[in-house]
């Protein structure tokens, strides 16, 4: 596809009628067809783009409008506080909230499910019952009473007990919390 551009801009002829050389670098027609084109030579351009102003012959009005279109890139923008934009705007971010929210707890969710089975546990069992099994797997896998070969793959055991008996209390105190 390139290839068949680049021909078709090779065959064109410079629009200046006192040049003949191939026209391959595009100009805008006019301020209102910026997406037609007149091709030129190269020093051809480069005397279109000293001599075209894009601006000639608007009025000061006009201008200062084209300069104000400008800074949003012509495209329509509204003032910050307007009652449509905020509203869009906060509930576009409650979505993601709520969004944010629902994929913490389930996350949370998982985190607990499996702290209860590491520790054998169900997940009605009392706050009583998971203290008591705690301290029997901890006395069990503490590092200080296995021996030196697995004090390793134990103390890594412990730690892992630890975790979920930690994330097994935490989630006693949110529910009090609600």
């Amino acid at each position: 596809m390139l290839q068949t551009k680049h021909k078709e801009n090779i065959q064109r002829n410079c629009f200046n009628p006192d040049c003949n050389e191939v026209g391959i670098y595009p100009a805008p027609k006019s301020r209102e067809n910026l997406r037609e084109y007149l091709y030129f030579c190269i020093d051809c351009i480069r005397e279109f783009n000293k001599s075209w102003n894009y601006f000639a012959g608007l009025s000061e009005q006009e201008l200062e409008m084209e300069i104000r279109k400008s800074t949003t890139w012509d495209r329509p923008s509204w003032k910050f506080g307007t009652k449509f934009f905020n509203d869009e705007f906060e509930k576009a971010f409650k979505s993601f909230e709520e969004q944010k929210k629902s994929n913490e707890q389930n996350k949370a969710d998982k985190k607990l499910e499996d702290a209860l089975k590491l520790l054998d546990l169900k997940i009605d069992s009392s706050l009583n019952e998971v203290k008591a099994k705690y301290k029997s797997l901890a006395k069990k896998w503490h590092p200080d009473v296995q021996r030196k070969e697995e004090t390793n793959f134990n103390k890594n055991k412990f730690i892992d007990i630890t975790n979920a008996y930690k994330t097994i209390l935490k989630s006693f105190t949110e529910k009090r919390k609600k």
